[in-house]
């Protein structure tokens, strides 16, 4: 399959994963903890590896970041065929690939970095 088609599907299952992820999950151990960043579908449209990022002003604990990162891969896990059920209902492919849930720490990173450059500033 083109590169462009998986990035077209690739696009609408992240917008659908945001939209039900904001609007309909009620999961306790998810809901308003996370944003979808990216989605990478695979060539035959088997797997869509989805990546989460946990959001900031929860990352402030450092104590308890390891428990936190646990319960919402956990609760991730429970509500993913809701989310590929949703995505069955919105987007119009043949094939709708099983969800591998991912957590993206590149915005971490980045703000660890900043972190950094800004100490190396003063």
């Amino acid at each position: 399959m083109k590169r462009q088609r998986l990035a077209g599907i690739e696009k609408e299952i992240l917008r659908v994963i945001s939209k039900v992820l904001f609007e309909e999950v009620k999961n306790p151990k998810i809901s308003g903890k996370v944003s979808v960043t990216k989605v990478h579908v695979t060539e035959d449209l088997k797997f869509a590896d989805t990546y989460f990022s946990i959001l900031p002003q929860l990352k402030e604990v450092e104590t308890d970041r390891a428990k936190m990162e646990e319960e919402i891969l956990e609760g991730l896990n429970q509500v993913k065929g809701f989310l590929r059920k949703k995505i069955a209902e919105e987007v119009s492919i043949r094939y709708i690939p099983e969800i591998r849930v991912k957590l993206d720490k590149s915005i971490e990173n980045a703000i660890k970095i900043t972190e950094l450059l800004n100490n190396l500033k003063a």
